[in-house]
């Protein structure tokens, strides 16, 4: 199956390039019909993937079929029973998929199933609801234009869209709460990017997995 350009797959080469740095396993949460699977495959002992749309599970399927290291989930990332410690992924993917899922319960659930020492990596969409983010947004609008047309457009692969909930400013305190030191910033393509180191010893998720609430200063 061929490969595609649209504003998700822009993002892929820096992702699969930061992933090969730990090799390991790697979930890819929402991996569609498997573009970016296939691309990491090469670097991963294993990769996994998990969406909820069972067309494009099969489509995913039918993309990996001749590739051994690659196992896909049909399911909700959030029903996903908790891994046993050998089965903890190194690297943690989610591109486009965290505002299908209630954000502070998808990010408890992405350290969890994280192992100590490994990589979440989240490419988001956020919701527009302050005059910053309709500037941010307004100011991309010519630039993100001309880059669709250089590469010949974007191409839509069927994957079932849901306009984001919370705005750049509500993911950040979340992510603050429940992944303390994790870097987010605005990118391309109306895009955030999100990173988190999982300590060694992880002393956030010792007893509850429910955080003490920071404010936001």
């Amino acid at each position: 199956m061929e490969s595609y350009w649209n504003h998700n797959t822009a993002f892929h080469k820096e992702l699969v390039a930061d992933a090969k740095t730990r090799g390991g396993r790697v979930l890819d949460i929402g991996c569609g019909d498997g573009l970016l699977l296939q691309r990491l495959a090469p670097y991963a002992e294993q990769v996994v993937g998990i969406d909820p749309d069972e067309q494009m599970v099969e489509r995913a399927r039918t993309r990996l079929a001749s590739i051994p290291n690659v196992k896909i989930i049909s399911g909700d990332f959030l029903a996903m029973p908790a891994p046993s410690q050998k089965e903890l992924f190194s690297t943690v993917i989610c591109v486009a998929a965290l505002h299908h899922m209630e954000l502070r319960t998808a990010l408890l659930k992405m350290r969890q199933v994280l192992a100590p020492g490994g990589r979440l990596l989240i490419v988001g969409l956020a919701a527009d609801k302050s005059f910053l983010d309709y500037f941010i947004s307004g100011l991309l609008v010519l630039p993100v234009r001309i880059m669709d047309r250089l590469h010949g457009g974007m191409q839509d692969i069927g994957v079932r869209i849901a306009e984001p909930k919370d705005s750049f400013r509500e993911i950040r305190l979340a992510s603050r709460e429940i992944l303390p030191g994790a870097a987010i910033r605005r990118r391309f393509y109306y895009r955030y990017v999100l990173t988190w180191n999982k300590p060694i010893i992880d002393s956030s998720q010792s007893g509850s997995l429910c955080p003490k609430r920071v404010h936001d200063g």
